[in-house]
């Protein structure tokens, strides 16, 4: 499965550093491993893919703002740090190590030490974002990005409820984003 992955994803990969490129290879690697953890109707895919396509039309740098919101806004922190950790990676988010932990990584022990800082990730350049985001299907960007907008909006906006209404409401919402962003540069241009 990994490998039609592989040829699916070829060239949207091939502008990324490497790093970005395991990252991205090991989300989905886990991903398949692991399973769809939900099924998606023709009706759910399709608000779904309708909400992509707005998130992507968004500039790179409102595209940037948004996700670095919803990540805000999800308390990623709080979460387990295995299913944090995944979606930190499926956005090309990669791990700040400290020196402690570099050393663990490579199997080196450090007698009496506990790591007990939280651990701080990078954010991809808003361009990486992007090719994150589009190399994702439908099933990966439910679980990762519209999950990140619920947690982050829901509380915001109760009334947009969830499911199909919320992926309504939030393809809305992106659009007045983008249009209002339009309006801005037209004027400035004039």
């Amino acid at each position: 499965m990994l490998s039609i992955v592989l040829k699916k994803e070829k060239w949207s990969m091939a502008t990324l550093p490497l790093s970005y490129v395991f990252n991205l290879l090991l989300v989905k690697q886990t991903w398949y491993q692991e399973g769809f953890p939900m099924k998606m109707n023709g009706q759910s895919r399709t608000f779904v893919k309708q909400v992509k396509l707005d998130l992507l039309a968004l500039s790179d740098a409102d595209l940037f703002h948004i996700i670095r919101l919803w990540v805000e806004g999800s308390n990623l922190s709080e979460k387990p740090f295995d299913k944090a950790e995944e979606i930190w990676l499926a956005l090309g988010y990669t791990r700040e190590f400290s020196d402690t932990e570099g050393l663990s990584q490579l199997n080196v022990e450090m007698p009496d030490t506990e790591s007990e800082e939280p651990v701080s990730w990078n954010a991809p350049d808003p361009q990486h974002l992007r090719t994150f985001i589009s190399a994702m299907d439908e099933q990966q960007f439910a679980q990762y990005v519209i999950t990140l907008a619920f947690q982050s909006l829901h509380p915001i906006y109760p009334e947009w409820y969830d499911g199909l209404t919320f992926n309504a409401h939030l393809a809305n919402y992106l659009r007045q984003i983008n249009s209002k962003r339009r309006t801005v540069t037209s004027k400035q241009n004039i």
